[in-house]
């Protein structure tokens, strides 16, 4: 069951003093982070402390988005939580917005316990910016094609073990994440099995928020093309530059998919079932949903199928994902049903 709780912001200039003072912001860039609005995806480590420095510094409109609950372990690396939130078993985007509210109470924050792809339905309204704080290499896929299709800027972070990375993308301008990564899925490394240091969190989460204030205050002024890599331990800091590449499938849009691909779904994190469809009939696929009376919702950027406890999310590039599906084989049956329309 998801929920929107919004909260309206009054302002108070004597909060934001000591930034006001910093010549790179001033008065006008203040106001305009108190007009900016922000989206986060992933109220984990990352998020938890990108939103509590966003949250202080003043911007006006945070929106949350994260599925999951406030579990024992998130304690050592995530900001906001307390071992109440574990022991109420309280959702993290609504343990989170009752702490920042604690923290800042002019700030709107807009809190929704779903996976971000459930929420691409929704009318944010006009975003200035996307915070890209979840370790899951499939939302991350996702928030790049977004932000390529919104023309938005977003800034990737990632932290594992002892290191980070950091960049500030705008991808109709210079390199989306796809020309950095050509397979995204090297990017997930779940920390759950490599774990990750504490103070990793501050120094990569502190490094997303600096390029989040510059873009909000002076866009004119980011660079777009260098990557920040960060190992604490032992402590070095490291940049490179990355060119936006001519052969990258999402900055031209190409977005057909190989037929080189293996016609089974396979466990992911989370317990996610995946595959890739090597082709797709759009309109065979709704009369096929409509027979089997399952409710669909389509967008630009995604297919999303509710029947009985069950979800399915198809995206534009082919990739399928199965929620809630306890055996392989039902989703294994269900996926060849599809892929033989």
């Amino acid at each position: 069951m998801c929920s929107m709780k919004v909260f309206r912001m009054k302002t108070d200039k004597n909060r934001y003093d000591r930034q006001i003072r910093v010549p790179q912001i001033g008065l006008a860039g203040q106001e305009k982070l108190t007009n900016s609005r922000v989206l986060i995806v992933g109220c984990g480590a990352l998020g938890t402390y990108a939103a509590e420095q966003l949250t202080r510094a003043g911007v006006g409109h945070l929106f949350l988005i994260d599925p999951d609950i406030v579990e024992k372990s998130n304690l050592q690396r995530q900001a906001l939580f307390t071992t109440a939130d574990v022991k109420f078993s309280h959702f993290k985007v609504f343990a989170a917005r009752e702490a920042l509210l604690a923290i800042n109470p002019e700030v709107t924050i807009t809190a929704r316990n779903e996976s971000f792809e459930h929420t691409l339905f929704d009318d944010f309204g006009k975003l200035d910016l996307v915070l890209d704080c979840t370790d899951n290499f499939l939302a991350r896929e996702l928030i790049n094609e977004f932000c390529l299709h919104h023309d938005l800027p977003f800034v990737f972070a990632s932290a594992a073990g002892t290191s980070g990375q950091v960049m500030a993308l705008k991808p109709r301008f210079g390199p989306c994440l796809s020309c950095i990564f050509p397979d995204l899925i090297e990017l997930e490394r779940n920390c759950e099995t490599i774990g990750v240091v504490t103070s990793l969190i501050p120094l990569i989460s502190g490094i997303e928020v600096s390029l989040a204030l510059q873009i909000l205050v002076a866009p004119s002024a980011v660079d777009w093309e260098t990557m920040h890599i960060v190992e604490n331990w032992p402590l070095n800091f490291a940049q490179f530059t990355i060119k936006k590449q001519k052969s990258c499938p999402c900055c031209s849009h190409d977005f057909s998919v190989s037929t080189d691909r293996n016609l089974r779904v396979e466990r992911s994190c989370g317990g996610v079932y995946q595959s890739t469809l090597t082709h797709f009939n759009l309109e065979k696929f709704e009369q096929f949903c409509q027979m089997k009376q399952w409710d669909l919702k389509s967008n630009s950027l995604v297919l999303l199928v509710k029947f009985e406890h069950y979800e399915i999310t198809i995206f534009r590039k082919g990739r399928i994902l199965f929620y809630h599906f306890e055996e392989e084989k039902v989703a294994q049956k269900i996926f060849e049903q599809i892929i033989n329309l």
